[in-house]
């Protein structure tokens, strides 16, 4: 439905979906040491959103970790396979 009112917004190709807004979270989303939720697995909350950044440039460093968090839990995943 959104997409309907931002073109372009929902691409079929598309892996995930990244949203900014103006305004930084009153809250913070607790994650463990491996960056996940702590009463969600598989949710990795970050950046402003989930109030563990400032700004851009803390937003982008926050999703590099998330990133890497992510990549490491989907070889785990693998390896128990």
């Amino acid at each position: 439905m959104f997409n309907r009112k931002v073109k372009g917004f929902a691409l079929a190709d598309a892996l995930l979906t990244g949203v900014e807004t103006r305004t930084s979270a009153p809250i913070c989303i607790k994650r463990d040491k491996e960056y996940q939720s702590v009463n969600t697995q598989g949710l990795f909350p970050a950046g402003e959103g989930a109030g563990y950044a400032g700004g851009i440039m803390s937003a982008a460093i926050d999703g590099i970790k998330i990133a890497e968090a992510m990549a490491l839990s989907m070889n785990k995943a693998q390896e128990s396979i």
